[in-house]
Order: C-alpha cells, then sequence, then structure tokens
C-alpha cells in the first residue's frame, strides 16, 4: 500500500487511491470555494491527512468527521504515511491513501505524488500535521488547492509567539532561547512554578531541574529534529481558539474552555463558546495581515484573574475540533465551503469523548504487536504518521536566524540575540545520557510569585565577576572582548599563569575573584541592616582563601572543631566564628570559645545541659537553634512549627541561654541554589515565622538570625531581595528587635576562586564529532556533574576560552560517569594542549580526592 518512490503508479488500498487524477464516480458537492489564486471551485474530494485516532491523536479522524457531518455526499479521503494510523480504519472514509513513511520518502517524489493527488479541479488537501504543513508550504508554495498556511504566515507560528501574543492583546511566557547549562540553570532557579521544555515542532515535557530539562531538550532534538528553548510554567485553566481562513479572510473561530484532559494534556471535553468582539477583531486583522490559508489553533492558559496567556500557536486544526462541530461550530465545513459562520448562531455549550471500537480495514488488516524489552508493546501515538522521522531527516529546514551547531549542521543553536547576548558558559550543557546518572529530583512547586530585582542594571547591583575597571572608569570584560559565540568565564583564565612545565593536573587558586566577590556582596547588602559576612570554612578551606577572609574582616563559620582550629590558625578570631551542623562539637574537647552556635535538634540542646554539667567549658555570646523548613523534607533542624517541640526547645534553650549569659537566635539553611530565590524567600519566611511566640516565650527578640548559605553563584543580585522580602513578610521579632544578621553564602564566594589545570591525552572520533581524553579526573573536579565549568585552551600565549560546540572532555578514568564537560567546540584541541576548568572552587576544592594515582587514602583516626 502507498505510492511507491520509483513508481508512478499508486498501489492505494482502492482504485480511487491508485489514481488520484480519476474522476468517475465522484460525487461532486455544489460547494463553492474561494480559490487563492484562481476562480471559484466546485470542491468533490477533500484529502485529510494525519489519521491516526489514539490517546495523542492527530486532527485528521476528527477533521474528517466534521466534514461528513455537514456534506453527507462529500468524498473523503484518509491521507496518511503508515497502517498503524488507526483513523484509516474508520468507516466515514471513502477512500484512503497511505504514503511511503519518511524514514524512507524520497523528497522529489512526494512532492509529485501531491501534485498528483490534486491534479483533480474538484480536489482539496486539509494537511493536519505540523511538520507535513511546513514542508508542503515550502516545496509547494500558495498552492491553490492546499488549506494550509503559507511560508509567510507560518512566521507566526514560531514558539515562543511573542509577536502574536503582542498583536492579540494576551501575554507570552517568559522564555529562554538559550539552551546552555548556565542560562537553563539560571532560567529554572528563576522559575518558580518549573519550566516547559517546547520543542521547535512538536512536543513539552515539565521540568524542574536543569539536569531534567537538558535531557529532555536533547529527546526532543532527537526525536522531532529542530532545536527547543524554555518556558516558564503558568498556572492557569488552558483554553484554545480554533478558527480557519482563506486568503486572510477569518471564516470562523470558536473559543473553547478544557475541562478535561488525558494524562498528556489532550483534550477530552470541554465548554464552547463565542469569541468575544474585541478577540475576534484583533485575530481578524492578524490573519489578515499574514494571508492565512487554512486551520489554526491558539494554545492559551487563563489565569484565575482571567488573564490571557498565549502559549503556541499550531498551523493546523486541533484534534478536538469534531467537538467544536458538533456543538455548532463546524470550522472544517467553513473552511470547505469558504463561507463564514453565522454570526447569530447558538452553541451547544460543551461535549466529550467516547471511546469506541470499529473494525479493521480489510485492506490494512491489524498491526502485529511490536515486541520490546519487558514484553510490552509500544503505546500509540503521533510517531505512527511518521513526523519524527520527518523532523530528524531535516527535511523542514531551520528558520533563518538559527545557526548550526559546530560539527552538526542538522543541529541549531539559539542565536545569541535571542539569549540576550554572548553564548552562555562553554562545558555548559548536559545530554540526556548524563543527565541520567547526575540529575537531581526538583523540590516542590511554591504558590506565589517571584520576588527579585526588577532591573538589575539599573540598580547596579550584581556586577559579574570578572569585570575590570578600564580605562577613564569603562567597565570592561571577557564579554566585551571576545567575539558575540564566546563563551563567558567570569574571566578567570585572565588571571591564569601559563601552564609552562608544571606536572597536570593541577589546581591554581585566583584569590582575586574571591575578594571581588566578597566585596561586591557587601555593596550588595549595604544598608539593609546590621550584617556579618561569614566564610564558610567547608566551601573553601585554603590556607590563601582563610588569610585572605580574614583580611577582608569576615568571621568563621565552622561545621566541626577542626575547622575552627584551621580558621584560628589562619587569622580568623574564633570570638567571631559560628558553629554549625549536627556535630560541630566534633573532635571532642574541654572547651569552646566561639561567637554563635545554633543546634540542629532539641537532643543536642539536653546534650549541652549535661556536658556543661559534667565540666565542659563553653563561652558564647548567642544560643540559637537551627530551625526545619516547614514545607520541604530536611535531615536538619529543630521543627518548630510543632507545638509540642516549640514548648520543649524554648524550655531548653531559655535555660541555656541564661546558663551562658548569653542572648538567643535563629538559623534557617537550605541551598538556594537548589529552590532558587522565590522559593527560598517563601520557605525562609515560614521557618523563622517561629521567631514570634519563641520570643514570646523567651522574654525578648533575636540577638542574631542566620540566613545559612547555598547561594548560587550567579544570583548575588537576587541576595539582597531576598533579605528585604524575608525582613518585611518575616516575623515582627526581626524588624522590631533589630537582630545581627549573618550572611554565610559559601560557593557563591569560593566557587570562582580556584581552576584546575590539565592536559589533553587523546583526541578520538565519535558520533559527536571528536571527543577528548584529560589527565583530570573526577577527583580533581568531583562538582563536575552539577554545575557548568568554563574552559579555555592555552594557544601557545593567553588562555583563549572554548566556544560551545557538541563535544565532550572524558576525565582519565575507567569510570563511565568520569565526564568533566560536555557540548564544546574541541576543533582546534589536540594532544598535550592544556586546558583549565573555571568555577573549581567550592566544592570542588574541599571535596576533591586522590582517585586512580595509586595511592592509598588517608586512613580514617590517621
Amino acid at each position: 500500500m502507498g505510492l511507491q518512490e520509483d513508481k508512478h503508479e499508486s498501489a492505494g488500498a482502492s482504485s480511487g487511491a491508485a489514481n488520484p487524477g480519476a474522476s468517475p464516480g465522484i460525487a461532486t458537492c455544489s460547494d463553492v470555494v474561494d480559490g487563492p489564486h484562481g476562480p471559484a471551485t466546485k470542491v468533490g474530494t477533500v484529502f485529510v491527512s494525519g489519521m491516526h485516532s489514539g490517546p495523542n491523536p492527530s486532527p485528521g479522524l476528527s477533521v474528517a468527521r466534521s466534514l461528513r457531518l455537514a456534506r453527507p455526499d462529500l468524498r473523503i479521503v484518509g491521507l496518511d504515511y503508515s497502517r498503524e494510523s488507526s483513523g484509516l480504519h474508520s468507516g466515514l472514509l471513502d477512500d484512503l491513501v497511505c504514503l511511503p513513511a519518511w524514514r524512507e520518502a524520497h523528497l522529489a517524489t512526494w512532492v509529485e505524488q501531491m501534485d498528483r493527488l490534486l491534479e483533480p479541479e474538484d480536489a482539496v488537501l486539509i494537511p493536519c500535521l505540523d511538520l507535513e504543513v511546513r514542508l508542503l508550504a515550502r516545496e509547494l508554495g500558495s498552492h491553490d488547492r492546499i488549506l494550509g498556511p503559507p511560508k509567510t504566515a507560518l512566521e507566526l507560528v514560531g514558539k515562543p509567539p511573542v509577536e502574536a501574543a503582542r498583536r492579540l492583546g494576551l501575554r507570552a511566557p517568559e522564555h529562554e532561547t538559550d539552551t546552555s547549562w548556565q542560562a537553563v540553570d539560571r532560567f529554572i532557579r528563576r522559575s518558580p512554578y518549573g519550566v516547559w521544555v517546547k520543542g521547535q515542532h512538536y512536543d513539552a515535557h515539565r521540568a524542574h531541574t536543569a539536569g531534567a530539562a537538558l535531557a529532555m531538550g536533547d529527546v526532543v532534538q532527537r526525536t522531532w529534529g529542530g532545536n527547543w528553548h524554555l518556558e516558564a510554567h503558568v498556572a492557569g485553566q488552558e483554553c484554545s481558539i480554533a478558527f480557519v481562513a482563506l486568503d486572510g479572510r477569518l471564516l470562523d473561530a470558536v473559543f473553547i474552555t478544557k475541562a478535561m484532559v488525558t494524562t498528556e494534556g489532550k483534550t477530552w471535553a470541554g465548554e464552547v463558546a463565542e469569541l468575544d468582539p474585541a478577540m475576534r477583531a484583533r485575530l481578524t486583522e492578524l490573519l489578515a495581515d499574514a494571508m492565512w490559508n487554512g486551520g489554526g489553533e491558539l494554545e492559551l492558559l487563563r489565569s484565575w484573574s482571567g488573564e490571557l496567556t498565549l502559549m503556541e500557536i499550531n498551523p493546523r486544526l486541533p484534534a478536538w475540533i469534531h467537538g467544536a462541530s458538533v456543538c455548532g461550530a463546524n470550522l472544517p465545513a467553513a473552511l470547505v465551503t469558504g463561507e463564514a459562520a453565522d454570526r447569530g448562531r447558538r452553541l451547544t455549550p460543551g461535549f466529550t469523548r467516547v471511546v469506541e471500537e470499529i473494525p479493521v480495514h480489510p485492506d490494512l488488516g491489524i498491526t502485529p504487536i511490536a515486541w520490546v524489552a519487558g514484553g510490552i508493546s509500544r503505546p500509540g501515538d503521533k510517531r505512527h504518521s511518521g513526523m519524527p522521522s520527518l523532523g530528524q531527516r531535516c527535511l523542514v529546514p531551520p528558520t533563518s536566524d538559527e545557526e548550526p551547531i559546530d560539527g552538526h549542521p542538522n543541529l541549531t543553536a539559539a542565536p545569541a540575540a535571542h539569549a540576550g547576548g554572548p553564548a552562555e558558559c562553554a562545558g555548559a550543557g548536559e545530554t540526556a545520557e548524563m543527565a541520567q546518572r547526575t540529575g537531581v529530583v526538583g523540590a516542590g512547586l511554591p504558590t506565589e510569585s517571584p520576588a527579585g530585582p526588577a532591573d538589575e542594571r539599573a540598580t547596579g547591583r550584581g556586577r559579574a565577576v570578572g569585570l575590570r575597571e578600564g580605562p577613564a572608569g569603562r567597565t570592561e570584560g571577557p564579554a566585551a572582548r571576545n567575539e558575540a559565540s564566546a563563551v563567558r568565564t567570569d574571566g578567570f583564565e585572565e588571571l591564569l599563569d601559563p601552564p609552562g612545565n608544571a606536572a597536570t593536573p593541577y589546581r591554581q587558586i585566583l584569590l582575586p575573584l574571591f575578594t571581588e566577590r566578597v566585596r561586591a556582596l557587601r555593596n550588595e547588602v549595604e544598608g539593609v541592616g546590621r550584617v556579618l559576612l561569614a566564610h564558610s570554612v567547608k566551601t573553601c578551606p585554603q590556607p590563601a582563601v582563610l588569610r585572605e577572609a580574614a583580611r577582608l574582616g569576615m568571621a568563621a563559620e565552622a561545621i566541626s572543631l577542626d575547622e575552627l582550629q584551621a580558621a584560628e590558625r589562619h587569622g580568623l578570631a574564633p570570638e567571631r566564628a559560628i558553629l554549625n551542623g549536627p556535630a560541630k562539637w566534633w573532635p571532642a574537647t574541654d572547651r569552646v570559645r566561639c561567637f554563635a552556635f545554633f543546634a540542629d535538634s532539641v537532643a543536642e540542646l539536653s546534650r549541652l545541659h549535661s556536658l556543661l554539667d559534667s565540666g565542659f567549658q563553653l563561652e558564647a555570646e548567642v544560643v540559637g537553634v537551627r530551625v526545619a523548613p516547614a514545607g520541604l523534607v530536611s535531615r536538619f533542624g529543630v521543627p518548630l512549627h510543632e507545638r509540642d517541640t516549640m514548648e520543649e526547645t524554648s524550655e531548653l534553650l531559655g535555660s541555656l541561654a541564661k546558663r551562658l549569659g548569653a542572648g538567643w537566635g535563629m538559623h534557617f539553611h537550605f541551598a538556594q541554589s537548589v529552590l532558587g530565590a522565590p522559593r527560598w524567600q517563601r520557605e525562609c519566611v515560614a521557618a523563622l515565622s517561629a521567631a514570634d511566640p519563641l520570643a514570646d516565650q523567651l522574654g525578648g527578640p533575636p540577638a542574631v538570625l542566620d540566613f545559612g548559605g547555598g547561594w548560587h553563584v550567579d544570583d548575588l543580585s537576587y541576595l539582597r531581595p531576598s533579605l528585604e522580602y524575608v525582613l518585611a513578610h518575616g516575623p515582627a521579632a526581626a524588624r522590631e528587635g533589630d537582630p545581627l544578621l549573618v550572611l554565610e553564602p559559601g560557593k557563591l564566594l569560593t566557587q570562582p576562586s580556584a581552576a584546575v589545570v590539565t592536559q589533553v591525552l587523546a583526541r578520538r572520533a565519535s558520533h559527536r564529532g571528536y571527543d577528548i581524553v584529560v589527565d583530570a579526573a573526577e577527583g580533581d573536579m568531583p562538582e563536575a556533574p552539577f554545575h557548568p565549568h568554563p574552559v579555555a585552551r592555552f594557544d601557545g600565549s593567553r588562555w583563549v576560552p572554548l566556544r560551545p560546540g557538541w563535544s565532550w572532555i572524558l576525565g582519565r578514568s575507567c569510570m563511565e560517569h568520569d565526564v568533566l564537560s560536555v557540548r564544546l567546540d574541541l576543533t582546534d584541541v589536540q594532544e598535550g594542549d592544556h586546558l583549565a576548568f573555571g568555577m573549581c572552587g567550592g566544592y570542588d576544592t574541599s571535596m576533591a580526592y586522590d582517585f586512580g594515582r595509586g595511592s592509598a587514602p588517608r586512613e580514617l583516626g590517621q
């Protein structure tokens, strides 16, 4: 079955399909269509494509049912590219045509076949597959018998549909077209409800982490071709507007509110209504300017306040369109007749779907079960019409502003103009394979909109690390000096020494970057209140960094007495130190001096009383508790939102403070890099709200509020707004008591402060182009899978940032997951070259370990 590539004769399911030009026996109806480029034509045959009907249906069968409902005498021919498309079995079809699958079709032959199908003057085609619509527009142009939008009109349906939303008076979702790791991670952190990974042509997947989004993006790209982007999730009611137009003249349109959807988000029931006059007028003008031809759909979300957001525009009728037809708005019929809808009609308020079993077509038969691993057959979906094969073959070209990715002419990268500037960090991506190994489960969703800086550039805060003051005060940095395609590096490569003959791999501490971050943080929080900046020793215990922290007037934040002693050895006074964590009193000693400590549990408070009874000497100005988050699962902190725990804590805390002659305080910590600033703000407010009842029981406000650390290196500009949000919405005791505010943002300060220099051991071909193996490994960069590391190459005279591409940098070990960076252009990288990874301070430094060197680890207890 199907028109063969190398033959002009067809092997259709019937004689009518075998000879599309044959007119005998075809009932010619009296409908008149205003042809795009010719006189009115009587329509006798309508070819309808996209005939699969399953849980994720194509629109073809729904369109055919609507045509049959309006015109019983119309000849309807189902058109598809696979026998597995279940709608081809429908008895309402007069005939069917099954063309060769897209994975084996020849483009020129397909064009010839489509032309032959439409040779009869009374035949028209309603294409119902997105990629097919685009291919028809490109290859056949404005064909007078193809009821689909022309190529110029398809510019409207680009994702995200920003311009169309503006013209229709609708909102467009916040979006990000830069799909580098850094950009994806940043966008997700600033999208409190999660994001959607959307393909250029098909598919959308929900994600809450950068790893998940990058994995889904790779799946979309491999499955459907084209590129992908991110859109912030918009909460609300799903709605749609379906419309049909001829030569830019709007014939009919209908608004539906989706009352029931499947687990895949497909419409199962809906309320049907007419468009309001204002929306109809704007839609009419938009379609006229675009010279729209055929059907289309606006996918919308309506907020609880009634505001509409345009999510995307589909260049064909939706699969639920027959639901509107049975309610009195038959858009497919209007498209075929060319007659505008009766504006005085009365619509039935809604529709629902039902499941119906039908006999298989005798010429098609039943499709054998396709067994796969585990014995589960493949579920039916749009893949039956072969759209993934069409996308993967890239027969539909990328839009004009998309540039090929190095080594992969069929894969495209978002242009810099869309990304808001130069491409982000090299090594800033993650394949689905890598994400499966390192993906992090996203936190739950918050319930409010984010609060952050309205315009970081306007406030002057958040100046990027690595920028240097040039002549006449002009700010210069890598982004200003490199080409538009250069990567963001935060200037680490400018501080690197030439590699020389030093043995690799080695780590170079970039102390100026740490100093600059501390000063930027101090400027950021100036005027917020009384603030104490603390260096989190665990994030970088390097002696040079500890000494610099002391010189900059920082306090030490330690999680063990070993850390406290190390800090003291390098100039961080213990009387200004803060102790945190569940084992802060380890290793055991008989005397401890600090500024403040925060108990991690009620048991710890009780144990401290026992230690003091046994002679333990403790000096502290502030006795506090770490508060467990109320809306998150955490192994740390005291759950003060539980009444019994609150009463027990207040009694133990109050007696301990009195015993030591100290004030009391509270500490909240949950990594902001995981939550994002908006969620962190709300969780911090919820946790610290316990300060008010605790203050009532202890007889006064807290002396210290410690806001913890875990801030993402890119979110310095969000720190001040977050503090202001917490102080404005948090406990009254925080505003009335003027507590000391402790900030220990940890990796935000230390992550840029080191680089790992390595040498290329091997260069080898891969399906990505070229990969390289270096002499660094996962033990040298234990955080490699979890955040992007910019990479620079030494060209003999200077360090030059690598550009984005498609290749991988592999560690020297034999571990499958020893992948140090991905999505890089390694065209110029050769064996023996030196590379440097930036952003290797923080936990990449403090948690590094020897691996694959034949050396035994330090024995515990030694």
